[in-house]
């Protein structure tokens, strides 16, 4: 499949910092967890997340001006926005029925037990918004820089996701959630990606009772580490398992104990569709609007002032490094 012409005037050099990435993901995920549009009430909210999130990883003194004391109150103040929402909702589901479940609190709303809570619904989509400030921006991230790396797969990226818009157009569609997940290839580089950049680099587990696990004991009551990247990037389970290789998915099963980006059991993330929906449509919007060039910069060491080094990097890159695009115009989309 030819490669679409792009304009010839490329766009002035951009940076997307860190928090602009979380910007754009934060908003998406509130908007489908409580139905929030953008507004003085979403930036009320996300401004108390953001210092509610910073505490999560504090000296754990619980007094007045300390850093998880502010954290504290910040989340208290979320849940108080979130409970007026749900209270806002039920009144309208009394007064016309409400329509179908729209979003994440409809459904936990419609579900009729009496031990979901307005409280506890609250506290729920508090939970669901803390993969919005780091894990999915970090994973759309990684897939672009591996991306830049690998030309030979973001040319099948592009062909497959142009393929798809095509075919839309011509029929007047729009979009749908089972679209996104048709895109095969585009699957397999967010599954390569969650493997070789291990997001959730491992979780703890406390044993209630002694467990063997081949030949060690583990007493009750001892505190285990599952470290994901040792298993992700073992040659006993993965060929050359640092090589970002997507195609190692078309035949690989990914339900084995091997491959754990989002935990596994009961445990297993509830965002994990999420997740890849929201990166399949970052990446699917990023090959069909835009030219995708990597560039090369030379990075200064912090050691030696004097030393630098070459550094292949992404358009979409982290905090400091320039990130460059331009708008591809596709003639068919204008016929």
């Amino acid at each position: 499949m030819a490669r679409a012409p792009a304009c010839t005037r490329a766009a002035p050099c951009h940076h997307m910092e860190g928090e602009a990435r979380k910007g754009i993901v934060f908003p998406i995920l509130v908007r489908g967890l409580i139905g929030l549009e953008a507004g003085p009430e979403m930036q009320q909210l996300k401004q108390q997340f953001q210092e509610f999130i910073v505490g999560l990883m504090s000296l754990p003194i619980k007094l007045p001006g300390t850093r998880l004391y502010r954290s504290l109150q910040a989340k208290k103040r979320m849940a108080r926005v979130i409970q007026r929402i749900i209270q806002e909702k039920r009144r309208r589901r009394a007064l016309d029925g409400g329509g179908g479940p729209r979003d994440a609190i409809d459904v936990l709303m419609g579900d009729g037990s009496e031990e979901l809570t307005d409280e506890l619904i609250s506290d729920n989509m508090i939970d669901f918004m803390i993969p919005a400030e780091d894990s999915v921006p970090v994973l759309i991230t990684l897939a672009v820089k591996f991306l830049s790396e690998c030309p030979l797969a973001l040319q099948q990226l592009e062909e497959e996701n142009m393929e798809l818009k095509m075919r839309k157009t011509d029929l007047g569609e729009t979009l749908q959630w089972t679209d996104y997940m048709s895109l095969s290839f585009t699957q397999h580089v967010i599954t390569e990606t969650l493997r070789i950049g291990n997001i959730i680099s491992g979780i703890m587990r406390k044993a209630v009772r002694d467990v063997e696990v081949k030949g060690h004991l583990i007493p009750k009551g001892w505190r285990v580490f599952m470290y994901f990247r040792s298993v992700h990037l073992d040659d006993m389970l993965y060929e050359d398992p640092c090589k970002f290789n997507p195609w190692r998915w078309k035949e690989k099963d990914m339900s084995t104990s091997s491959f754990t980006p989002f935990g596994g059991g009961q445990r297993l993330c509830p965002g994990l569709d999420l997740a890849r929906l929201e990166a399949s449509i970052f990446l699917h919007h990023l090959v069909t609007s835009f030219r995708y060039v990597c560039m090369h910069a030379w990075i200064t060491t912090r050691r030696s002032r004097s030393r630098s080094r070459p550094c292949m990097h992404a358009n979409i890159t982290p905090p400091g490094l320039p990130a460059s695009y331009s708008p591809v115009l596709h003639p068919w989309l204008h016929a």
